[in-house]
């Protein structure tokens, strides 16, 4: 198993009782989005891609970011979502993972890792906005 998708699972045991350790910048995931984010993970497998590591910072207006190193940021708030806004989420990150741009080659694989994406982004931002 993977040194990320192990801090991932061994975190989301304590996830109901966790909370979030944070510098000024960013923050390790030390509690993450169960179990959404390791079947997501898995479903990249067969692109071979993996993110270099997953943090989480405070930021205004994005829930979530992927540097051109491969590293994924989500906004911490994002747990307040439901389980297919996170997930919604942690797709479209790893979807920049292989396409790092929106063109349409990006929205096809968004589409094929997630066929009711529009439905979750339109929710997330009902609810979180």
């Amino acid at each position: 198993m993977n040194k990320i998708k192990k801090a991932l699972l061994s975190a989301s045991k304590s996830l109901a009782t966790s909370s979030l350790k944070r510098d000024a910048n960013s923050t390790t995931c030390t509690a993450i989005y169960q179990p959404k984010a390791p079947a997501s993970l898995d479903k990249f497998k067969k692109h071979k891609v993996e993110p270099s590591s997953i943090v989480l910072r405070d930021m205004p207006t994005r829930w979530g970011s992927c540097t051109p190193k491969g590293k994924i940021i989500l906004n911490p708030e994002l747990i307040k979502a439901p389980k297919g806004c996170i997930e919604y989420v942690i797709i479209h990150e790893l979807c920049h993972l292989i396409h790092h741009d929106h063109t349409q080659k990006f929205l096809d694989l968004q589409t094929k890792e997630m066929k009711d994406w529009e439905k979750w982004k339109t929710k997330l931002e009902k609810l979180l906005a």
